[in-house]
């Protein structure tokens, strides 16, 4: 399947529904590419970092001309060519995702041979490095330790209620009239991501129409994130993407580490604040997403929050914890946590990010238990998760967490590959 989905030198996540390179799943891909055959997994690392704009970031798409299938928000919409000062050599998104390329290349590069592992490392450290670089530069210029997610579409997690509560007040004027006037089939007849999935399954049409209202906003500010905070922008100190950069940091130190090449200064004590400060994730309570405006906690409680596990630094008692909730009734059913808890007013057992399991999720949490000695827990999980495709027949993007049923895009390639890692890593 994973062959299937071959873009020539990267993967696509679903042929019709995500017909180009998207980042975090090609991160996926290669850790599971790893086992089979581990010079393609490298490639579809390297792959990523053709689309990287100078000033270090990495896009969440890559677009690929050569694909012929359309897809819903393409170059025009994002219009960075024309938005920034100095473009990437390809066409791309304008916004990243959450950055666990660093945790694809140690993965990718420990499945190598010596020899073979220093030159991929000291090939993709430039980059990687530069990546990490721009995250602190960009979106944490206060030094608190936590980096700011700007759209929806980069936290992975687009469609949770405190995402689309975060973006609710910027929906155009003509999409406010048709929501409030309950007639969103108008909408939906005007939408091009619903061909291949089903609409029930998809994000809320009213709700896509306000995240591309809110891309052409950061494109008037050119993405930039000082201009984007003046214009009123969100901003938000997503828990589950900073969970993934902590991990990240971690891995970047380790890789350089086996390069035999020091990381900068300046990005060393970044990294160490972010440690410090993601430890006091729990302060509120269940981890939950912040304001970066006004400091405030976001009420709605998502599958995001359990990412701390995988983050690796909460002190033994927190995780303790966290990992008691993740197995409780309210979150997890026969085959790991729902996306909602199932007591939320969104709950949606087939609907995106309403309520679905992910396994690209469930490998995160897999691998955060598995780090932090809960090795009858992470087997639990790793097992419900392998029973759930197998019992499928068919690597979805998401399913059901009532009843195991696949939805989302059919032949979906992440969902492979964190299915092989889960077979080999046994």
């Amino acid at each position: 399947m994973l062959r299937a989905n071959d873009g020539g030198g990267f993967t696509r996540p679903s042929a019709r529904l995500y017909p180009h390179q998207w980042l975090w799943d090609s991160c996926f891909v290669a850790i599971g590419l790893r086992h089979v055959d581990v010079e393609r997994a490298a490639g579809e690392v390297l792959s990523l970092f053709v689309g990287q704009w100078p000033s270090g970031m990495l896009p969440h798409i890559r677009f690929c001309p050569a694909i012929g299938e359309p897809y819903h928000a393409d170059p025009g919409l994002w219009g960075v060519r024309d938005a920034v000062e100095a473009p990437p050599v390809v066409e791309t998104s304008g916004v990243t995702q959450p950055p666990l390329v660093a945790e694809a290349v140690a993965r990718v590069g420990a499945a190598m041979p010596a020899r073979r592992r220093l030159a991929f490392y000291r090939r993709v450290l430039p980059g990687l490095v530069a990546y990490h670089e721009w995250l602190y530069r960009e979106r944490d210029p206060e030094n608190t330790g936590l980096v700011s997610v700007v759209h929806p579409w980069e936290s992975g997690m687009d469609d949770t209620p405190p995402w689309s509560d975060a973006v609710r007040d910027l929906a155009p004027a003509k999409v406010r009239a048709v929501r409030d006037a309950g007639d969103l089939d108008v909408l939906e007849g005007l939408r091009r991501d619903n061909k291949a999935v089903p609409a029930q399954e998809r994000i809320a049409a009213d709700e896509l129409f306000t995240l591309y209202e809110l891309t052409g906003r950061l494109r008037a500010v050119r993405y930039r994130f000082d201009e984007l905070r003046a214009a009123g922008l969100p901003s938000i100190r997503d828990v589950g993407f900073n969970a993934v950069l902590v991990r990240a940091n971690r891995q970047l130190e380790t890789v350089a580490a086996d390069a035999g090449l020091e990381l900068p200064t300046g990005l060393l004590r970044a990294m160490r604040t972010t440690r410090d400060a993601f430890r006091n994730v729990l302060a509120g309570g269940f981890p939950r997403h912040q304001d970066a405006r006004t400091g405030r906690l976001l009420p709605d409680e998502t599958v995001a929050g359990f990412l701390a596990l995988y983050a690796g630094v909460l002190p033994p008692e927190q995780a303790g914890r966290l990992a008691g909730q993740l197995f409780d009734a309210r979150w997890t059913g026969r085959y790991g946590p729902a996306s909602l808890p199932f007591d939320a007013p969104a709950f949606d057992p087939g609907r995106y990010w309403r309520g679905p399991v992910w396994p690209m999720v469930n490998w995160l949490l897999v691998d955060g238990l598995r780090r932090s000695g809960r090795v009858a827990e992470a087997r639990r999980l790793r097992d419900e998760t392998v029973e759930l495709v197998v019992r499928s027949g068919r690597t979805y993007e998401y399913y059901s967490p009532v009843d195991g049923g696949g939805h989302g895009a059919p032949d979906f390639a992440p969902t492979a590959a964190v299915f092989l890692d889960m077979i080999y890593a046994e």
